[in-house]
């Protein structure tokens, strides 16, 4: 059993299953990127006043390594915010509901009734297939789309087919749950309401009828 994760207020009798959150190797892509732009700024810092001394005359080596170092700026702030991104979203999965925490600046809580679930789909692309990580995305009934996505998580196979057997499980409940008995006074009274409908549409078949 899981413990409950502080950000999280759960009922009473509501048990965590699981939790997770998505691979911190999700920012290997801008982390590449950034780093290309760097090494390219510095070695245009270093190398271009000996490939074009014309630079060198109008711009001074430190201020080419301070014009390097304004424009690395933006992008070691996008890795910071992509690092950010990803470190502040959690999921967790108890019997009754699915999770998931998400924000960096303030905090947003999306919650989705097992209950409701209408259908699970698993998406990899080459590297996910190669890796073994993916994507769950969760559709509810009467949804057009997506309604929660598990991004980016390390082998997800076991968790999608942990969400389904608790899908499966509440299904099970609410197919089995008796049906609630009528009273004799509330059949009595839906009878009358039945017989009051009946005869109206017969007189009315008999207007169109007589026309």
């Amino acid at each position: 059993m899981e413990t409950r994760p502080d950000w999280l207020s759960l009922d009473a009798d509501e048990t965590v299953v699981w939790q997770g959150a998505p691979r911190l190797r999700r920012i290997l892509p801008t982390a590449a990127a950034a780093t290309l732009w760097i090494v390219f700024l510095v070695l245009g810092a270093l190398l271009g006043p000996r490939v074009a001394p014309e630079i060198a005359l109008v711009f001074p080596r430190i201020v080419l390594a301070g014009a390097a170092l304004l424009l690395s700026l933006p992008a070691l702030a996008a890795v910071a915010w992509a690092y950010l991104r990803t470190t502040n979203v959690d999921y967790v999965l108890t019997e009754r509901n699915l999770y998931r925490k998400a924000g960096v600046l303030s905090t947003r809580v999306s919650r989705i009734g097992l209950a409701t679930v209408q259908s699970t789909s698993l998406t990899k692309n080459v590297w996910g297939n190669l890796f073994d990580y993916g994507t769950i995305e969760i559709s509810t009934a009467g949804s057009d789309g997506v309604d929660l996505r598990l991004t980016d998580l390390d082998d997800p196979e076991p968790i999608r087919a942990e969400i389904r057997q608790l899908t499966g499980s509440r299904q099970s409940e609410r197919d089995a749950a008796p049906a609630m008995p009528i009273d004799t006074a509330t059949a009595d009274t839906l009878h009358a309401d039945f017989r009051a409908l009946r005869d109206a549409a017969t007189r009315v078949e008999g207007v169109v009828s007589e026309r």
